[in-house]
């Protein structure tokens, strides 16, 4: 029957005296809610089903039926029939006979959606009186049925709030499956026609909401972080969420560097974002999930992870670049990083390559290894190794060229021996024998020499406390980083190598307005330790970190203020170096100090010592030891000594330091590009560089020469000792350690030799 004609048919029957119920089937929602519409007026009252709930509550059949039975008007039931048969097929059917069975005072219509099958009854009466009417229509499709936690409503756009609302979303909605808001449990119906699924928790309906969720167990998260999750996600997938919290799939992996600053939720949120959809394309934060099962696993794993590889795995360069990458935001996980440093000794020779220096303790524990390891390298070795994991401990070891070959040496080697944390034999000989031949006097000039005749104007002086010259390579290395230039001079100082004896250079400052800043930091570390730097507890020189850190720091002062033109030039001055190897030494002469702890025992004044001890060296009223013995009866230095007369303590450095120049022309003078010497000559080549320094040299044949000013400026000459022999020879022109220009040529003749053809 067509819908046009059920309504009239129904219109008659409530004109009618007729007292039994009617039921009207409906196929598809949309002819039902015209039918509605279309009664919708006067003294008809539409009576929805979900009235008898109460509140998220089961229909009350019983007060439904008993508002049918005293009904005295004209009553339109509807959504009853999408209630019953959530109980089943048998139900249904059961309960809308026992309806159109009763005898009412006034008219009831039910209004049934898709009951067709359900409503052959066997008694005839019913189609006779006209009590089961069809409307003629295409069927829609039946929606399924979602029931939710309440709490979890929010992430449902459209979702129906209690189970009262069933029977109107049944009818009504277009959705494929419509969501309940309610605490009715889906185990009530069991025999229901309608497809009913529950989910109970966030974890369920993220899976529903989006199938790759389904990659991380439940147990990964509680039950409110999943309900937390759910509410961000809302109406979307997860890939939204990592666009609203993390700024995009690609930044999420970018992100764990900054899981420290997070909050404990988006902690979790983070890790669970991970797993979910995966890490590709990081293959360390790939191997650190794996060790991993909750979201406070991950700085162990950041830190440990590595462990398990190998270091000659092809991919264990990459893998450890990027675990040092993020280890940047770890670092103040320091009971991680002590555990891992505990953990790495298990590697022994090789832990040196699962080391970074990112943290306090990794640097520690690379000096540890150096004490254990390190002598079974040369310097050059070690600088190798050590330039991808501690570059700056490499800087402080590689080789500052001094324009003394003697000094190169000595110096390489003092500080290879510093850093291994043992004197060799073989130095100590050296250290003896120049405690008599004294050769610093000859190889370097007077401080108070240099530094009278140094520029101050628009200059700020740098008062550097027991800066020796081993730190300048570390320093020359700074100074290139920072788009700085470093001119350099390497002085000695007085002696006794005491900070008294050796301010000069303050009172020259204060004569030409020159401002002096003292930093006495190195020099408090090296007399008293700092934290666990004294010997006498690692007995390793673990201070050094702290001591580039200084300098460093220092340095950047310095870029900052020069950049910002608050001076033109910085001059770093020194009044002593210091020594480490004398406090490894540990040993004792014969001579009794009166006054014992004075300086460690590197001097006395002579009125303690009326004879001169062996190695001594008399300087202001004092004895002055050269070799690394100290005054018996003195005060043992902890970490590092100074008042004696070692190389180490008594070099240097005047250090100016300005902004870096760039595009500095250099080459070798016309003149010079062809040399003819005679017998036994050695060359000498001239070189423009465009500016003035002490630290200009020349290299030939990997062999580097020093170039020394001439009345010109900007002209330099250097004597070039192996390059006697006949031929073309290529050179570079250095700049401290920055390489000016190269490909410069010139030829080597010799005199009285004449060419002379083949066929001549």
């Amino acid at each position: 029957m067509t819908l046009e004609k059920i309504e009239k048919h129904i219109e008659m029957f409530l004109a009618s005296d007729k007292r039994w119920p009617i039921i009207v089937d409906f196929s598809n929602k949309e002819d039902l809610k015209n039918f509605v519409y279309h009664f919708s007026v006067g003294s008809n009252t539409i009576l929805f089903a979900g009235n008898f709930c109460g509140k998220d509550g089961t229909i009350k059949l019983e007060e439904l039926l008993n508002r049918i039975e005293n009904n005295t008007g004209n009553i339109f039931l509807t959504h009853i029939s999408s209630f019953l048969k959530l109980y089943g097929e048998n139900e249904i059917k059961r309960q809308l006979k026992t309806i159109i069975s009763k005898s009412i005072k006034g008219h009831v219509v039910i209004v049934t959606y898709q009951c067709r099958n359900f409503i052959r009854f066997s008694d005839s009466r019913f189609n006779e009186r006209g009590q089961i009417l069809t409307v003629d229509g295409d069927f829609d499709e039946i929606s399924n049925i979602c029931l939710i936690s309440p709490d979890l409503a929010a992430a449902f756009k459209g979702s129906y709030s209690g189970f009262e609302k069933t029977g109107e979303a049944l009818e009504t909605s277009v959705e494929k499956t419509i969501y309940i808001a309610t605490d009715v449990k889906k185990q009530m119906f069991n025999m229901s026609v309608i497809n009913i699924s529950q989910l109970s928790n966030g974890y369920d309906i993220l899976c529903s909401k989006d199938s790759r969720i389904k990659n991380v167990p439940e147990s990964f998260g509680e039950p409110e972080q999943w309900n937390r999750l759910l509410k961000e996600m809302g109406a979307n997938n997860i890939s939204y969420v990592v666009d609203h919290v993390f700024g995009s799939e690609d930044n999420l992996i970018e992100c764990v560097k900054k899981y420290p600053t997070f909050n404990d939720e988006k902690k979790w949120i983070f890790y669970i974002l991970l797993c979910i959809l995966g890490t590709k394309k990081s293959a360390y934060l790939s191997h650190v999930l794996l060790m991993t099962s909750n979201y406070q696993d991950i700085p162990k794993a950041i830190y440990r992870g590595i462990l398990s590889l190998d270091k000659d795995d092809a991919d264990f360069e990459k893998i450890y670049n990027k675990r040092k990458e993020f280890l940047t935001g770890y670092v103040d996980y320091l009971d991680e990083a002590v555990d891992y440093c505990k953990i790495v000794s298990t590697k022994q020779a090789d832990s040196i390559y699962f080391l970074t220096d990112v943290t306090q303790p990794e640097r520690e524990k690379i000096i540890e290894w150096l004490g254990v390891y390190g002598s079974k390298y040369d310097s050059t070795q070690l600088i190798q190794i050590l330039g991808k994991i501690y570059p700056d401990l490499a800087a402080y070891l590689s080789n500052y060229r001094f324009k003394k070959e003697f000094l190169n040496t000595y110096f390489e080697k003092y500080k290879y021996q510093k850093v291994i944390n043992k004197v060799l034999p073989t130095f100590e000989t050296v250290v003896e024998d120049q405690a008599i031949k004294l050769d610093f006097v000859s190889l370097l000039p007077a401080r108070t020499n240099v530094f009278d005749k140094i520029d101050l104007v628009g200059a700020r002086v740098f008062f550097f406390d027991s800066l020796g010259v081993e730190y300048l390579g570390y320093i020359q290395s700074k100074c290139n980083e920072y788009g700085l230039s470093a001119n350099i001079t390497c002085t000695r100082s007085e002696l006794p190598t005491l900070t008294c004896f050796n301010r000069e250079f303050v009172d020259v400052c204060t004569s030409k307005g020159c401002k002096v800043t003292d930093i006495k930091d190195l020099d408090e570390i090296k007399h008293h330790g700092e934290d666990s730097f004294d010997y006498e507890k690692p007995k390793t020189p673990i201070y050094l970190i702290k001591e580039l850190e200084i300098i460093d720091n220092a340095l950047k002062v310095i870029r900052g203020e020069i950049l910002s033109s608050q001076y033109t030039k910085a001059v770093i001055v020194s009044d002593h170096g210091a020594s480490r190897l004398a406090v490894l030494h540990e040993t004792e002469n014969l001579w009794q100090m009166e006054t014992k702890g004075m300086h460690s025992g590197r001097c006395c004044p002579k009125n303690e010592i009326n004879e001169k001890p062996s190695f001594a060296i008399e300087a202001n009223d004092y004895w002055v030891l050269a070799n690394y013995d100290r005054f018996k009866g003195s005060r043992k230095a902890n970490v590092e000594v100074h008042g004696g007369a070692t190389i180490e303590e008594v070099t240097v450095p005047i250090i100016e330091i300005t902004r870096k120049v760039d595009g500095i022309e250099a080459w070798i003078l016309d003149e010079y590009k062809v040399i003819t010497l005679g017998a036994m000559e050695v060359p000498t080549i001239k070189f423009y560089v465009g500016v003035v320094s002490n630290n200009i040299s020349i290299k030939v044949e990997e062999k580097y020469y020093d170039a020394h000013s001439t009345p010109e400026k900007y002209i330099y000459s250097a004597k070039l000792d192996d390059c006697v022999k006949k031929g073309t020879y290529i050179a570079e022109i250095i700049y401290g350690s920055e390489t000016l220009s190269s490909g410069n040529t010139f030829e080597i003749k010799k005199k009285g030799m004449t060419e002379v053809s083949l066929f001549d």
